[in-house]
């Protein structure tokens, strides 16, 4: 399927509407406002994965895994698909990528249970919407989402005597544990497709394979994330999409809302750059639970008023993970991973089956218990755990000697033959949602976000659940094994992959931090609400909802676009089905690199570089800018003769704005003919600079290569003459000029910030190959056959001490990206050189 995301490149100034997070609530937000005509941005911190690219190895897992430490460290990379936040009592893990945590659930789509909302901690406005908008609502989700259970006829292949949607033995076996209990048991709705088609929103899709890989990634297109429905409806209606864009902030700016965020893998966080802004009209924060809490925790530290109820009110929405592990009967519970499925037992989508414990007398008491999977890519770590978790905490299911003896043989047989042998293929995986108190609470520490739950694991209602899922096990004989830490050793610690509240609605911002319609409070007390910020995401949900929340956080997601549009007069389409507009080109072998350059210049000097720089200095009028340089085709940046890129950054100058100005529009060339010197090479940059209070410049600047005797390379290259203009591009007056230079230790920090993207290993060796090559010929052919001779240049030398240095083995290419000389150089004329 095609791309959604856009290169950040494309991005504008300003949009109606700028969409954080692309979770449920962005995603739906995205597509029912770009549905109503609005121009609309999305912001993801994470990456955008497609079918195929999802980690199904260990070794990838671990490279796509990210962990929040509770001493405030952070490991890993930080647009990580796996994203844990652990903290002393409760941990809690979330999806980091285009489709949030929709890309790693287990795709059930249940209502709550009516009585939730008797809760008077929902709105009033809601209560009595039930009927209506939130019925609505769910009725939306579905229509968007095609819940589904998972086959109950078993249709055969044609010419084949095998069973299309054979019966799953862990799902089997879950019917036998509830009737050992005496419990409803069903097969649940799940967002998956069993058949190949394109479906509502013009995506293709292939039938499920039964992998049982839904929690690390669908690598086949058969789960209905976002990605399969609401992001690609949005962009079918002119939504932008844009990845590794973290937001950090936002702000009130007049009558606008400034997005400050940062661009994640681009360089920018080795200068210590600031954020980029975008600004908007109506801004909806739908980063999650932990995302849209900590954005507007930090942007109450960056002077937003908000309710003191932000924060408050977190709920892990009951969850407890146990395994029946090592019983007598086969589960085949481990997905496939990078196998292939068809050559394997079917292990099916990861809940397919519920036991449904809910109605009872107390709502709280209430409980639903599912059965799972786990993906391939942990089985071997599953191996080792469950063994030794079994021997510390288990609970036998038999006393008996020989049943004993029996398992022990099924564990050495994991032990040694792996995951899909022995003790591990027989071992159910459960998932219980239950109703915690919701008393969790998120804050600040050193800009990481905390949580605060003590004992959380020590309540009542956590020992219940635990006391079903043993009688849930006793049907299939071997050891009960709680969670590994919910034990006394680990101090009762839950692990939660539901958490919901922090931005909780309430009746007022004494209550809560959202109004009904999800629009933020404007201060501690009253019922005045900013206009144009909302939250929509799982965080505004006041209290556990004691089922999957997915199809709950959309219906209220739904309701809120719904209210948004009305009060503004808009109307949304909500016809299907809906198609892409056109199909972009697959992506091409790119390149970046980040840059600081700094210097002065002058509102007084329009006529001469020298004296704006002269005049910058001696008046304090420092400028210094942070940028980005993106090729989307190094191929064609290197072949076509403008040689040309694009720029994003920010850039501060206090004589133009106290706050950095935003870089947009931006054009890069490298190494193009001056056509007013003969012989002389160009670098180029053009940039549109936007202020914090919306008013606008243009920035132009040039580097000069001379073909003279002089070998001035590193003052050459690394020296920018600038001329600033007012308005948007450059048919404005001239209001200032100067020089700008790079430092040699920025210049360290770029070299390390240059890469070559949508590359695979070989592509990125090719790439910068074919990178040095060109700049190393360019180099050559202006400044002279000094170069012939492999010669390195030190920047911080003085003149007439630089020196040759030995060159390197020929298949190595080591340069210093766009603003020095090659630091290795070795018969570049001619020659084509290895990867």
């Amino acid at each position: 399927m095609a791309r959604l995301s856009l290169p950040i490149q494309s991005i504008k100034d300003h949009y109606d509407v700028v969409v954080v997070g692309s979770g449920y609530g962005g995603g739906i937000a995205a597509s029912r406002l770009s549905r109503a005509g609005r121009t609309v941005c999305l912001l993801e911190r994470g990456k955008e994965f497609q079918p195929g690219e999802y980690p199904d190895t260990e070794p990838e897992a671990l490279g796509e895994f990210q962990a929040h430490l509770p001493d405030g460290k952070h490991i890993g990379d930080r647009t990580g698909l796996y994203d844990l936040h652990q903290n002393a009592d409760i941990n809690v893990m979330v999806g980091c990528g285009l489709g949030g945590t929709s890309q790693l659930n287990a795709n059930v789509a249940l209502e709550a249970e009516p009585r939730v909302f008797d809760d008077p901690r929902w709105p009033a406005e809601v209560i009595a919407d039930l009927p209506t908008l939130v019925e609505n609502g769910y009725a939306l989700a579905r229509e968007m989402l095609k819940p589904t259970p998972y086959p109950e006829n078993e249709v055969k292949l044609s010419g084949q005597n095998q069973e299309r949607w054979p019966k799953l033995p862990k799902l089997e076996a879950l019917k036998a544990s509830a009737a050992v209990m005496n419990a409803n048991f069903y097969r649940v709705p799940i967002n998956v497709t069993f058949e190949d088609k394109v479906n509502h929103v013009g995506v293709e899709q292939k039938a499920c394979t039964l992998c049982g890989d839904c929690c690390s990634g669908c690598n086949y297109g058969a789960k209905n994330t976002l990605i399969m429905n609401y992001l690609p409806d949005a962009v079918n209606h002119g939504a932008e999409i844009y990845a590794r864009a973290a937001v950090r902030f936002v702000e009130k700016k007049d009558s606008k809302w400034l997005v400050h965020y940062q661009l994640l893998n681009s360089g920018r966080e080795a200068f210590d750059a600031p954020t980029l802004t975008v600004s908007a009209d109506m801004v909806v924060i739908s980063g999650g639970t932990l995302g849209s809490t900590e954005i507007l925790l930090r942007s109450r530290v960056n002077g937003l008023q908000l309710s003191d109820k932000l924060g408050q009110h977190l709920t892990g929405n009951g969850d407890v993970l146990a395994f029946g592990y090592n019983g007598d009967r086969v589960i085949n519970g481990i997905g496939t991973g990078h196998r292939d499925p068809k050559s394997m037992d079917p292990v099916g989508p990861c809940i397919t089956g519920i036991i449904d414990l809910r109605e009872q007398p107390v709502l709280t008491d209430g409980m639903v218990l599912e059965e799972g999977s786990i993906p391939g890519a942990l089985g071997p770590a599953l191996t080792l755990g469950l063994s030794g978790a079994s021997a510390i905490g288990g609970r036998e299911e038999s006393s008996v000697i020989a049943e004993r003896v029996k398992e022990l043989a099924r564990e050495q047989e994991s032990l040694l033959m792996g995951p899909y042998h022995g003790a591990v293929h027989n071992t159910q995986t459960y998932l219980i949602m239950t109703h915690d108190d919701g008393n969790g609470r998120m804050y600040l520490a050193d800009d990481e976000l905390r949580v605060d739950w003590p004992s959380v694991g020590q309540q009542p209602i956590f020992t219940k659940a635990n006391d079903a899922l043993y009688e849930a096990g006793k049907a299939l004989g071997g050891r009960y094994v709680v969670n590994p830490i919910w034990t006394k050793l680990f101090g009762q610690q839950l692990i939660t992959v539901h958490p919901l509240g922090g931005c909780v609605m309430g009746s007022d911002a004494g209550a809560g931090v959202v109004n009904h319609k999800g629009q933020v409070f404007s201060g501690v007390s009253g019922t005045e609400a900013y206009d144009g910020l909302y939250v929509s995401d799982g965080s505004v949900i006041p209290r556990p909802l004691g089922v999957n929340p997915l199809l709950t956080i959309s219906a209220m997601a739904e309701r809120a676009m719904a209210l948004a549009a009305a009060d503004r007069g808009w109307t949304i389409d909500y016809t299907l089905p809906s198609a892409p507009k056109s199909v972009p080109p697959p992506l091409a072998v790119g390149m970046q690199f980040t840059e600081t350059m700094s210097g002065f210049f002058s509102l007084k000097e329009t006529a001469d570089f020298a004296k704006g720089a002269a005049q910058g200095q001696a008046d304090g009028s420092p400028l210094k800018f942070t940028v980005t340089v993106i090729s989307d085709d190094l191929n064609a940046m290197l072949t076509d003769q403008q040689h040309a890129g694009s720029i994003v950054g920010t850039l501060n100058a206090p004589a133009l704005s106290p706050d950095p100005l935003t870089v947009t529009d931006g054009a890069f060339h490298l190494f193009i003919d001056d056509p007013n010197k003969v012989g002389q090479r160009l670098m180029t940059y053009a940039m549109k600079l936007t202020a914090s209070d919306g008013q606008t410049y243009f920035f132009n600047g040039f580097k000069e290569t001379h073909s003279d005797t002089r070998l001035n390379v590193w003052a050459d290259t690394s020296t920018l003459y600038i001329t600033l203009y007012k308005g948007a591009d450059g048919t404005g007056s001239v209001i200032g000029k100067g020089i700008l230079h790079i430092l040699p230790a920025d210049f360290a920090k770029q070299m390390t910030t240059m890469k070559i993207t949508n590359a695979t290993e070989s592509q990125r060796l090719e790439g910068l190959a074919k990178f040095g090559g060109f700049f190393g010929e360019t180099i050559f052919n202006t400044y002279g056959g000094v170069f012939a001779k492999a010669t390195t240049f030190n920047p911080d030398a003085p003149p007439r001490q630089k020196r040759p240095l030995r060159a390197p083995a020929p298949e190595l290419h080591v340069f210093n990206s766009l603003d020095a000389v090659p630091l290795l150089l070795t018969r570049y004329k001619g020659e084509k050189k290895g990867p």
